[in-house]
């Protein structure tokens, strides 16, 4: 959980979010993001997705099914983490997009620059074609 003060009164406000990094199997990671990714926990998700984007990863997934609001500086990890990706030779994947990551990428026209999946299972009996 992250604070921030609130403009107004100068009150701190809370933002919930989260992420976790698991091993899948050799060279392939899931970065679980929860909560939101908002301004005030952009780079806490940036952080979690430029630390899996390396070498010797080969795959990377970054669930998104517990995310309950996307901003723009959201969509802006999920660029970085695509650019990265491509810099270093490593599939990215986004699994378990739903509406709060969906809309944001189907109204910026992002959506189509992503391989997109229901599950890492689905992810990874995929990840040859």
């Amino acid at each position: 959980m992250t604070s921030q003060p609130d403009s107004h009164d100068g009150e701190m406000i809370r933002t919930t979010f989260g992420a976790v990094t698991e091993p899948v199997e050799r060279g392939i990671l899931v970065v679980r993001l929860s909560g939101e990714i908002d301004i005030a926990t952009t780079e806490f998700a940036a952080e979690a997705i430029r630390a899996a984007i390396a070498p010797p990863a080969r795959l990377v997934l970054i669930d998104v099914s517990a995310v309950t609001f996307c901003s723009s500086a959201g969509l802006g990890n999920l660029v970085e983490a695509r650019q990265l990706a491509r810099q270093h030779g490593i599939d990215l994947a986004l699994i378990g997009v739903g509406r709060p990551v969906d809309r944001p990428l189907t109204i910026t026209g992002l959506g189509r620059e992503f391989r997109i999946f229901a599950s890492v299972e689905d992810a990874l009996n995929h990840r040859d074609s």
